[in-house]
Protein backbone atom coordinates (compact mmCIF):
# COMPACT_ATOMS: atom_id res chain seq x y z
CA UNK A 1 0.00 0.00 0.00
CA UNK A 2 3.17 2.52 -0.50
CA UNK A 3 1.47 5.32 -2.04
CA UNK A 4 2.09 6.70 -5.18
CA UNK A 5 3.48 10.11 -3.72
CA UNK A 6 6.46 8.31 -2.73
CA UNK A 7 7.91 8.09 -5.71
CA UNK A 8 6.65 10.87 -7.93
CA UNK A 9 10.28 12.80 -8.24
CA UNK A 10 11.43 9.29 -9.41
CA UNK A 11 12.84 10.42 -12.60
CA UNK A 12 13.88 13.85 -11.51
CA UNK A 13 16.49 11.90 -9.06
CA UNK A 14 20.07 11.47 -10.31
CA UNK A 15 21.31 8.00 -10.73
CA UNK A 16 23.23 6.52 -8.02
CA UNK A 17 25.85 3.94 -9.92
CA UNK A 18 26.64 1.88 -6.97
CA UNK A 19 27.66 -1.81 -9.01
CA UNK A 20 24.22 -1.92 -10.42
CA UNK A 21 23.41 -1.04 -14.42
CA UNK A 22 25.14 1.84 -15.71
CA UNK A 23 24.87 5.41 -16.62
CA UNK A 24 23.25 4.76 -19.75
CA UNK A 25 22.08 1.53 -19.48
CA UNK A 26 19.78 3.23 -15.72
CA UNK A 27 19.11 6.80 -17.68
CA UNK A 28 17.19 5.16 -20.55
CA UNK A 29 14.97 2.95 -18.42
CA UNK A 30 11.45 4.65 -18.42
CA UNK A 31 8.51 2.99 -15.69
CA UNK A 32 7.50 0.81 -18.70
CA UNK A 33 10.45 -0.67 -18.56
CA UNK A 34 10.78 -1.51 -15.69
CA UNK A 35 7.48 -3.29 -15.54
CA UNK A 36 8.82 -5.74 -18.01
CA UNK A 37 11.29 -6.84 -14.66
CA UNK A 38 14.76 -7.42 -16.74
CA UNK A 39 16.39 -7.83 -13.86
CA UNK A 40 14.54 -10.33 -12.28
CA UNK A 41 14.56 -11.91 -15.83
CA UNK A 42 17.98 -12.09 -16.03
CA UNK A 43 18.95 -13.28 -12.87
CA UNK A 44 21.38 -15.39 -12.44
CA UNK A 45 19.35 -17.19 -9.38
CA UNK A 46 17.58 -20.26 -10.43
CA UNK A 47 15.23 -20.18 -7.48
CA UNK A 48 14.52 -16.36 -8.34
CA UNK A 49 13.76 -17.76 -12.34
CA UNK A 50 11.56 -20.39 -10.99
CA UNK A 51 9.50 -18.30 -8.79
CA UNK A 52 9.16 -15.53 -11.87
CA UNK A 53 8.02 -18.43 -13.97
CA UNK A 54 5.24 -19.62 -11.12
CA UNK A 55 3.93 -15.74 -11.23
CA UNK A 56 3.92 -15.79 -15.00
CA UNK A 57 2.07 -19.13 -15.43
CA UNK A 58 -1.00 -17.52 -12.40
CA UNK A 59 -1.02 -14.35 -14.47
CA UNK A 60 1.13 -12.04 -11.31
CA UNK A 61 3.35 -10.17 -13.14
CA UNK A 62 3.03 -6.52 -13.56
CA UNK A 63 2.33 -6.47 -17.64
CA UNK A 64 -0.15 -9.43 -17.21
CA UNK A 65 -2.24 -7.56 -14.44
CA UNK A 66 -2.08 -4.43 -16.65
CA UNK A 67 -4.22 -6.50 -19.23
CA UNK A 68 -7.86 -5.27 -19.69
CA UNK A 69 -10.48 -6.16 -22.11
CA UNK A 70 -13.26 -4.31 -20.99
CA UNK A 71 -14.87 -1.75 -23.48
CA UNK A 72 -16.14 1.77 -22.01
CA UNK A 73 -19.79 0.82 -22.42
CA UNK A 74 -19.49 -1.90 -20.31
CA UNK A 75 -17.02 -0.77 -17.69
CA UNK A 76 -18.16 1.62 -14.19
CA UNK A 77 -14.60 3.33 -14.14
CA UNK A 78 -15.38 4.65 -17.95
CA UNK A 79 -18.43 6.42 -16.81
CA UNK A 80 -16.79 7.37 -13.71
CA UNK A 81 -13.60 8.49 -15.42
CA UNK A 82 -13.97 12.06 -15.70
CA UNK A 83 -17.05 13.04 -13.30
CA UNK A 84 -14.64 15.64 -11.73
CA UNK A 85 -11.81 18.09 -12.67
CA UNK A 86 -9.02 16.51 -12.31
CA UNK A 87 -7.09 19.22 -10.60
CA UNK A 88 -9.55 19.41 -8.50
CA UNK A 89 -10.10 15.94 -6.95
CA UNK A 90 -8.49 16.06 -3.67
CA UNK A 91 -9.79 19.32 -2.87
CA UNK A 92 -13.40 18.11 -3.27
CA UNK A 93 -12.76 14.59 -1.56
CA UNK A 94 -11.35 16.93 1.62
CA UNK A 95 -14.86 19.53 1.41
CA UNK A 96 -16.33 15.98 1.62
CA UNK A 97 -14.64 13.98 4.49
CA UNK A 98 -15.04 17.94 6.47
CA UNK A 99 -18.58 17.47 6.62
CA UNK A 100 -18.46 14.05 6.95
CA UNK A 101 -15.86 13.01 9.81
CA UNK A 102 -15.93 9.65 11.14
CA UNK A 103 -18.61 8.13 12.96
CA UNK A 104 -20.98 11.12 12.93
CA UNK A 105 -24.28 9.91 11.36
CA UNK A 106 -26.87 11.50 11.06
CA UNK A 107 -25.48 14.76 10.91
CA UNK A 108 -26.63 17.52 13.22
CA UNK A 109 -29.13 20.18 11.84
CA UNK A 110 -26.41 22.78 10.59
CA UNK A 111 -24.14 19.86 9.28
CA UNK A 112 -26.66 18.34 7.20
CA UNK A 113 -27.53 21.61 5.66
CA UNK A 114 -23.87 21.72 4.63
CA UNK A 115 -23.95 18.35 3.49
CA UNK A 116 -27.24 19.15 1.25
CA UNK A 117 -25.81 21.74 -0.22
CA UNK A 118 -22.79 20.15 -1.26
CA UNK A 119 -24.81 17.50 -2.85
CA UNK A 120 -26.80 19.80 -4.95
CA UNK A 121 -23.56 21.24 -6.40
CA UNK A 122 -22.34 18.20 -7.42
CA UNK A 123 -25.89 16.43 -7.99
CA UNK A 124 -25.76 16.03 -11.66
CA UNK A 125 -22.18 14.27 -10.95
CA UNK A 126 -24.30 11.84 -8.62
CA UNK A 127 -26.14 11.58 -10.80
CA UNK A 128 -23.93 10.30 -13.92
CA UNK A 129 -22.18 7.96 -11.53
CA UNK A 130 -25.77 6.17 -10.89
CA UNK A 131 -25.77 5.96 -14.95
CA UNK A 132 -22.06 4.37 -14.70
CA UNK A 133 -23.10 1.86 -11.90
CA UNK A 134 -25.98 0.37 -14.14
CA UNK A 135 -22.60 -1.04 -16.20
CA UNK A 136 -22.32 -4.98 -15.80
CA UNK A 137 -18.23 -4.84 -15.16
CA UNK A 138 -15.61 -2.19 -13.50
CA UNK A 139 -11.47 -1.97 -13.94
CA UNK A 140 -9.96 0.83 -13.94
CA UNK A 141 -7.14 -0.47 -15.78
CA UNK A 142 -4.26 0.11 -12.98
CA UNK A 143 -1.12 0.32 -14.56
CA UNK A 144 0.93 -2.03 -12.32
CA UNK A 145 4.03 -1.99 -14.99
CA UNK A 146 4.85 1.61 -13.89
CA UNK A 147 4.58 0.30 -10.11
CA UNK A 148 4.23 2.60 -7.10
CA UNK A 149 3.73 5.20 -9.84
CA UNK A 150 0.17 4.11 -11.40
CA UNK A 151 -2.48 6.46 -11.63
CA UNK A 152 -5.09 5.85 -8.96
CA UNK A 153 -6.78 8.87 -8.48
CA UNK A 154 -9.65 7.06 -9.06
CA UNK A 155 -10.13 5.91 -5.94
CA UNK A 156 -10.65 9.42 -4.62
CA UNK A 157 -13.43 9.82 -7.43
CA UNK A 158 -15.28 6.95 -5.96
CA UNK A 159 -14.71 8.09 -2.53
CA UNK A 160 -16.57 11.13 -3.28
CA UNK A 161 -19.54 9.35 -5.15
CA UNK A 162 -20.12 7.62 -2.20
CA UNK A 163 -20.30 10.32 0.58
CA UNK A 164 -22.60 12.19 -2.24
CA UNK A 165 -24.70 9.21 -1.87
CA UNK A 166 -24.01 9.18 1.98
CA UNK A 167 -25.52 12.78 2.26
CA UNK A 168 -28.41 11.92 -0.12
CA UNK A 169 -28.86 9.51 2.45
CA UNK A 170 -29.02 11.73 5.03
CA UNK A 171 -31.28 14.32 3.28
CA UNK A 172 -33.39 11.27 2.87
CA UNK A 173 -33.46 10.14 6.48
CA UNK A 174 -34.73 13.79 7.48
CA UNK A 175 -37.83 13.69 5.03
CA UNK A 176 -38.74 10.43 6.36
CA UNK A 177 -37.80 8.38 3.28
CA UNK A 178 -35.94 5.48 4.21
CA UNK A 179 -36.63 3.58 0.98
CA UNK A 180 -34.66 6.27 -0.87
CA UNK A 181 -31.87 6.41 1.85
CA UNK A 182 -31.29 2.21 1.79
CA UNK A 183 -31.65 2.89 -2.45
CA UNK A 184 -28.11 5.83 -1.40
CA UNK A 185 -26.89 2.69 1.06
CA UNK A 186 -26.88 0.27 -1.72
CA UNK A 187 -24.98 2.49 -4.31
CA UNK A 188 -22.63 2.96 -1.65
CA UNK A 189 -21.88 -0.34 -1.53
CA UNK A 190 -21.83 -0.84 -5.05
CA UNK A 191 -18.98 1.70 -5.28
CA UNK A 192 -17.18 -0.07 -2.42
CA UNK A 193 -17.10 -2.49 -4.29
CA UNK A 194 -15.53 -1.54 -7.33
CA UNK A 195 -12.73 -0.82 -5.16
CA UNK A 196 -12.53 -3.63 -3.33
CA UNK A 197 -12.35 -5.48 -6.67
CA UNK A 198 -8.86 -4.35 -7.58
CA UNK A 199 -5.59 -6.53 -7.24
CA UNK A 200 -4.39 -3.34 -5.41
CA UNK A 201 -3.79 -2.75 -1.52
CA UNK A 202 -4.62 0.99 -1.36
CA UNK A 203 -7.60 0.64 -3.44
CA UNK A 204 -8.96 -2.34 -1.01
CA UNK A 205 -8.02 -0.32 2.05
CA UNK A 206 -10.44 2.64 0.93
CA UNK A 207 -12.77 0.17 0.13
CA UNK A 208 -12.76 -0.90 3.57
CA UNK A 209 -12.96 3.09 4.48
CA UNK A 210 -16.01 3.51 2.00
CA UNK A 211 -17.96 0.21 3.53
CA UNK A 212 -17.35 1.22 7.00
CA UNK A 213 -19.04 5.12 5.93
CA UNK A 214 -21.78 2.84 4.48
CA UNK A 215 -22.17 0.87 7.67
CA UNK A 216 -22.55 3.97 9.53
CA UNK A 217 -25.39 5.11 7.23
CA UNK A 218 -26.70 1.24 7.60
CA UNK A 219 -27.18 1.62 11.62
CA UNK A 220 -28.83 5.45 10.78
CA UNK A 221 -31.77 3.52 8.36
CA UNK A 222 -32.31 0.81 11.10
CA UNK A 223 -33.03 3.37 13.31
CA UNK A 224 -35.17 5.25 11.56
CA UNK A 225 -39.20 5.08 12.84
CA UNK A 226 -40.16 4.50 9.22
CA UNK A 227 -38.21 1.93 8.44
CA UNK A 228 -40.51 -1.45 7.99
CA UNK A 229 -39.77 -4.90 8.11
CA UNK A 230 -39.84 -5.28 4.41
CA UNK A 231 -36.97 -2.53 4.39
CA UNK A 232 -34.90 -4.86 6.95
CA UNK A 233 -35.36 -7.60 4.54
CA UNK A 234 -34.37 -6.03 1.85
CA UNK A 235 -31.44 -4.93 3.24
CA UNK A 236 -30.30 -8.37 4.50
CA UNK A 237 -30.49 -9.35 1.35
CA UNK A 238 -28.29 -6.43 -0.03
CA UNK A 239 -25.65 -7.39 2.69
CA UNK A 240 -25.82 -10.93 2.01
CA UNK A 241 -25.24 -10.32 -1.89
CA UNK A 242 -22.01 -8.48 -0.85
CA UNK A 243 -20.93 -11.46 1.38
CA UNK A 244 -20.97 -13.67 -1.58
CA UNK A 245 -19.24 -11.70 -3.68
CA UNK A 246 -16.73 -10.45 -1.02
CA UNK A 247 -12.84 -10.96 -2.71
CA UNK A 248 -10.39 -13.12 -1.84
CA UNK A 249 -7.63 -11.47 0.46
CA UNK A 250 -5.20 -13.18 -1.80
CA UNK A 251 -6.30 -10.76 -4.35
CA UNK A 252 -4.90 -7.45 -3.22
CA UNK A 253 -1.31 -8.90 -2.01
CA UNK A 254 -0.98 -10.56 -5.53
CA UNK A 255 -1.23 -6.61 -7.17
CA UNK A 256 0.56 -5.60 -4.58
CA UNK A 257 3.82 -8.42 -5.09
CA UNK A 258 3.66 -7.24 -8.36
CA UNK A 259 4.12 -3.26 -6.98
CA UNK A 260 6.90 -5.23 -5.32
CA UNK A 261 8.48 -6.99 -8.31
CA UNK A 262 8.49 -3.59 -10.04
CA UNK A 263 10.55 -2.01 -6.65
CA UNK A 264 12.85 -4.45 -6.95
CA UNK A 265 13.90 -3.49 -10.58
CA UNK A 266 14.25 0.19 -9.41
CA UNK A 267 16.51 -1.27 -6.54
CA UNK A 268 18.52 -2.85 -9.05
CA UNK A 269 19.17 0.32 -10.71
CA UNK A 270 20.29 2.34 -8.26
CA UNK A 271 16.46 3.99 -7.46
CA UNK A 272 16.02 2.83 -3.84
CA UNK A 273 16.44 6.51 -3.00
CA UNK A 274 12.79 7.05 -4.98
CA UNK A 275 10.72 4.56 -3.46
CA UNK A 276 11.15 5.97 0.29
CA UNK A 277 9.39 8.18 2.48
CA UNK A 278 11.22 11.52 4.21
CA UNK A 279 11.24 9.34 7.54
CA UNK A 280 12.91 6.21 6.23
CA UNK A 281 15.55 8.51 4.33
CA UNK A 282 16.50 9.73 7.48
CA UNK A 283 16.13 6.76 9.18
CA UNK A 284 18.28 4.64 6.89
CA UNK A 285 20.37 7.57 6.80
CA UNK A 286 21.47 7.28 10.41
CA UNK A 287 23.09 3.65 9.38
CA UNK A 288 24.58 4.70 6.48
CA UNK A 289 25.55 6.91 3.68
CA UNK A 290 23.50 7.79 0.90
CA UNK A 291 25.61 5.47 -1.72
CA UNK A 292 26.84 3.16 0.83
CA UNK A 293 23.42 2.10 1.81
CA UNK A 294 22.29 1.57 -1.67
CA UNK A 295 25.89 -0.36 -2.61
CA UNK A 296 24.65 -2.75 0.31
CA UNK A 297 21.12 -3.36 -0.56
CA UNK A 298 21.90 -3.32 -4.76
CA UNK A 299 24.81 -6.30 -3.61
CA UNK A 300 22.13 -8.73 -1.74
CA UNK A 301 18.79 -7.51 -4.05
CA UNK A 302 18.59 -10.86 -5.31
CA UNK A 303 18.53 -12.96 -1.95
CA UNK A 304 16.29 -10.43 -1.17
CA UNK A 305 13.77 -10.68 -3.45
CA UNK A 306 13.99 -14.38 -3.15
CA UNK A 307 12.85 -13.84 0.53
CA UNK A 308 9.91 -11.07 -0.81
CA UNK A 309 8.25 -13.35 -3.36
CA UNK A 310 9.11 -16.62 -0.75
CA UNK A 311 7.33 -15.10 1.96
CA UNK A 312 4.36 -13.78 -0.23
CA UNK A 313 3.75 -16.70 -1.53
CA UNK A 314 3.26 -18.19 1.71
CA UNK A 315 0.91 -15.37 3.27
CA UNK A 316 -0.88 -15.35 -0.42
CA UNK A 317 -1.27 -19.35 0.13
CA UNK A 318 -2.57 -18.64 4.20
CA UNK A 319 -5.30 -16.23 2.17
CA UNK A 320 -7.66 -19.73 2.15
CA UNK A 321 -7.74 -19.34 5.52
CA UNK A 322 -9.70 -17.22 7.90
CA UNK A 323 -7.41 -13.75 9.07
CA UNK A 324 -7.06 -15.19 12.91
CA UNK A 325 -5.19 -19.07 11.52
CA UNK A 326 -2.82 -16.54 9.80
CA UNK A 327 -1.26 -15.00 12.89
CA UNK A 328 1.07 -17.72 13.69
CA UNK A 329 2.24 -17.22 10.72
CA UNK A 330 2.99 -13.67 10.63
CA UNK A 331 4.35 -14.51 14.06
CA UNK A 332 6.76 -16.67 12.10
CA UNK A 333 8.26 -14.12 9.70
CA UNK A 334 8.41 -11.82 12.37
CA UNK A 335 10.81 -14.10 14.46
CA UNK A 336 13.32 -15.28 11.25
CA UNK A 337 13.14 -11.41 10.18
CA UNK A 338 14.45 -11.40 13.90
CA UNK A 339 16.92 -13.59 13.72
CA UNK A 340 18.40 -12.64 10.39
CA UNK A 341 18.63 -8.48 11.75
CA UNK A 342 22.31 -8.90 11.96
CA UNK A 343 23.10 -11.12 9.12
CA UNK A 344 24.60 -10.16 5.67
CA UNK A 345 21.19 -11.86 4.27
CA UNK A 346 19.12 -9.82 5.69
CA UNK A 347 15.98 -8.68 3.47
CA UNK A 348 16.08 -5.04 4.26
CA UNK A 349 14.21 -4.15 0.96
CA UNK A 350 11.56 -6.26 1.91
CA UNK A 351 11.48 -6.44 5.83
CA UNK A 352 11.67 -2.42 6.10
CA UNK A 353 10.25 -1.24 3.29
CA UNK A 354 7.46 -3.14 1.00
CA UNK A 355 6.19 -6.09 3.73
CA UNK A 356 5.43 -3.70 6.58
CA UNK A 357 2.11 -2.51 5.31
CA UNK A 358 0.75 -6.28 4.02
CA UNK A 359 -0.12 -7.26 7.24
CA UNK A 360 -2.03 -3.93 8.12
CA UNK A 361 -3.87 -4.14 5.19
CA UNK A 362 -4.65 -8.15 6.67
CA UNK A 363 -6.02 -6.87 9.76
CA UNK A 364 -8.05 -3.86 7.67
CA UNK A 365 -9.61 -6.74 5.55
CA UNK A 366 -10.48 -8.63 8.29
CA UNK A 367 -12.04 -5.98 10.48
CA UNK A 368 -14.13 -4.81 7.49
CA UNK A 369 -15.29 -8.51 6.56
CA UNK A 370 -16.35 -9.09 10.49
CA UNK A 371 -18.42 -5.73 10.38
CA UNK A 372 -20.51 -7.11 7.57
CA UNK A 373 -20.60 -10.53 9.21
CA UNK A 374 -22.15 -8.47 11.98
CA UNK A 375 -24.05 -6.69 10.36
CA UNK A 376 -25.55 -9.83 8.77
CA UNK A 377 -26.05 -11.48 12.00
CA UNK A 378 -27.38 -8.88 13.36
CA UNK A 379 -30.43 -8.49 10.62
CA UNK A 380 -31.01 -12.20 9.89
CA UNK A 381 -32.00 -12.54 14.00
CA UNK A 382 -33.92 -9.21 13.50
CA UNK A 383 -36.45 -10.75 10.89
CA UNK A 384 -36.28 -14.48 12.71
CA UNK A 385 -34.12 -16.08 9.94
CA UNK A 386 -32.65 -19.49 11.50
CA UNK A 387 -29.80 -20.79 11.69
CA UNK A 388 -27.71 -17.14 12.06
CA UNK A 389 -25.48 -16.84 8.61
CA UNK A 390 -22.16 -16.56 10.56
CA UNK A 391 -20.81 -17.73 13.51
CA UNK A 392 -17.53 -16.78 14.36
CA UNK A 393 -15.02 -13.38 13.24
CA UNK A 394 -12.14 -13.89 10.97
CA UNK A 395 -10.68 -11.46 12.80
CA UNK A 396 -10.28 -12.79 16.24
CA UNK A 397 -11.79 -16.02 15.78
CA UNK A 398 -14.38 -15.40 18.41
CA UNK A 399 -18.05 -16.40 18.07
CA UNK A 400 -20.27 -13.65 17.46
CA UNK A 401 -22.71 -12.66 20.47
CA UNK A 402 -26.35 -12.02 19.21
CA UNK A 403 -28.57 -11.48 22.03
CA UNK A 404 -32.24 -9.56 22.32
CA UNK A 405 -32.71 -7.04 24.55
CA UNK A 406 -36.21 -6.04 25.11
CA UNK A 407 -37.03 -4.44 21.44
CA UNK A 408 -33.51 -4.70 20.25
CA UNK A 409 -31.12 -7.71 18.66
CA UNK A 410 -27.84 -6.56 19.90
CA UNK A 411 -24.51 -7.91 18.39
CA UNK A 412 -20.97 -7.57 19.39
CA UNK A 413 -17.78 -9.59 19.22
CA UNK A 414 -16.67 -8.09 16.14
CA UNK A 415 -14.26 -5.59 17.21
CA UNK A 416 -10.75 -6.50 18.22
CA UNK A 417 -12.01 -6.46 22.08
CA UNK A 418 -8.98 -4.93 22.61
CA UNK A 419 -8.95 -1.52 24.73
CA UNK A 420 -12.40 0.67 23.84
CA UNK A 421 -12.65 -1.61 20.47
CA UNK A 422 -15.85 -3.00 21.74
CA UNK A 423 -18.56 -2.04 18.96
CA UNK A 424 -21.93 -3.09 19.04
CA UNK A 425 -25.11 -3.64 16.07
CA UNK A 426 -27.93 -2.78 17.51
CA UNK A 427 -31.22 -3.81 14.97
CA UNK A 428 -34.96 -3.61 16.42
CA UNK A 429 -36.46 -6.92 16.88
CA UNK A 430 -38.93 -7.55 14.17
CA UNK A 431 -39.36 -11.58 13.89
CA UNK A 432 -42.20 -12.09 15.78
Amino acid sequence: MRSTALILALFCLPMVGCGGASDADTTALQPEDYGTLPGLAGSTSPKLRDELARIVEEGGTPELLSQTSVADGENVAAGLRDLFPEKKVVSILVESENIFPPGRFPPSPMRLQRAIGFREKYDAERLRAREALKRPQCDFGIRFTVGFMADVRFIDVVRICGRLEAFRAAEALADDKPNEAIESLELMLRLASCLAAEKHGQARAQAAFARTEAFVVLQAVLQHEKTARRQVESLYQTVESQLKAWPSDAEALIGDRALGMHAYEMVRTGELVALLTNEEIEGFSKEAGPEQFVAAIQRNVDRDELYYLETMRQIIDACRQRYYTRLELFNEIHDDLEAKANLPEFPTVAARILMPDIEKLQVMQAQDRANWEACAVALAAAIGRQPLPYQVSPLTGKKYSCKRDGNYIVVGNFGTGLGDDLPMIYVPYLGD
